[in-house]
This record gives structure tokens, C-alpha cells and sequence, in this order.
């Protein structure tokens, strides 16, 4: 190594930042110091065959922990990442509450049909009733869960379940028609999102 010897560079590198190191030396002087920086093995020329093949083994043998480390800590990761995304599908409410007249009202969201645009009021149409919620679509499709509400249209959101039919018309556009038998207009975009959200739910069930 011209110019520098292998301590040179591990100093450079920082010892925690080198690669598995093998020091090949024709002194056997330095093998201490070689061990301090975490060196693997320190071999004297001239090398034996031997020898040789029992530190390539070794090498082969760490370079399999560090995989197989590396796989664990992957594996944490993706378990980590499938919790936290758990932890926020729990945290879309199961109920919202509802100014009606004189008093306020618990909706369940899963007894939602639809929801309808409505300036900044967003009306929701629960069975027979229509209840207006002072939060506009947008603050909606960011407050309800996106596995049972989809924004299939600019002005309106609907509960996936009760989607029984879906219709595409001249240039992607469309429509649905829920169990109750209402057609509500449906966009090109809003009918790519509908299609992957039953798409996933089929394939979970």
C-alpha cells in the first residue's frame, strides 16, 4: 500500500465503518494492535494454504451473520411499519357527532350511506335521514377510514359496503348504485380508487 499502511486507512474510515478486515502481513509484530481495531484475522506471509482457506471460512461465516442480521433487522422494520399502520386505522372514529336542532346526535360511520357536498357542510345520508356536519368533503376524506370511504366524485363520498353496482361511461366517467337503489355520479379517478379499495378488501377476505 503505497503511501499508507492499513492503519492508516482504518483510522481514516473510522474502525466501526470498515468492511470485514483481514490484515496480510510479513510482520507479526502489529497483530495486537490489528485485533484492537476488529480485524478478523491477521495472517504472516508466507501464508499457508491452510490457514488461507480457514480465514476465507470465516469470512464467509461473518458475511452470513451480517445477512442474516441485516434480514432481522428488515423484518423489524416491516413488523414495525404493518403496527404503526394498525395504530392509525384505529384511530378513525367509529362515530361522529352531529348537531341536530337543539341537541347533538352519535352517528354511527358505519350507518352512513353517502355524503354529499354541501359548501362548507358536508351532508350525510344516513337511511332515510340527512344530517349536515359543519366539516367540508375534504376534512371528511381525511377524518374517515379510506378502507370503507371512498371520494368517488369532487362532491361526493361514499361507504364502500354499500356500493352494490358500478357503471363506467364514455371517458372514464361513471356511476354507482348502492343497496338502496341511489345513483350517484362517479369520476375517473374516483373509480380507480373505488376499484383498488374492493380489490384489497376482496383479497383480504
Amino acid at each position: 500500500m503505497p503511501g499508507r499502511g492499513g492503519f492508516d486507512v482504518i483510522e481514516q474510515v473510522g474502525a466501526a465503518k470498515m468492511p470485514i478486515t483481514v490484515f496480510v502481513t510479513a510482520h507479526n509484530h502489529y497483530a495486537v494492535q490489528a485485533f484492537e481495531v476488529q480485524a478478523l484475522d491477521y495472517l504472516t506471509k508466507p501464508v499457508e494454504a491452510e490457514r488461507l482457506r480457514a480465514t476465507l471460512a470465516r469470512v464467509k461465516e461473518r458475511f452470513a451473520s451480517q445477512r442474516a442480521l441485516l434480514t432481522q433487522e428488515q423484518l423489524k422494520s416491516v413488523l414495525a411499519t404493518l403496527e404503526t399502520g394498525q395504530a392509525r386505522r384505529e384511530e378513525y372514529p367509529m362515530r361522529l357527532l352531529v348537531p341536530n336542532g337543539a341537541k347533538d346526535s352519535f352517528i354511527n360511520v358505519d350507518d352512513i350511506d353517502w355524503i354529499e357536498a354541501a359548501d362548507y357542510y358536508s351532508c350525510l345520508h344516513v337511511g332515510s335521514k340527512s344530517l349536515m356536519l359543519r366539516e367540508t368533503l375534504k376534512q371528511l376524506t381525511v377524518t374517515l377510514d379510506p378502507e370503507k370511504f371512498q371520494r368517488i366524485h369532487r362532491s361526493v363520498i361514499v361507504n364502500v359496503a354499500r356500493v352494490s353496482e358500478i357503471f363506467r361511461e364514455a371517458r372514464g366517467e361513471g356511476a354507482v348504485v348502492l343497496t338502496n337503489g341511489k345513483r350517484l355520479r362517479m369520476s375517473r379517478i374516483g373509480w380507480l380508487s373505488l376499484l383498488k379499495t374492493s380489490r384489497r378488501q376482496t383479497t383480504a377476505g
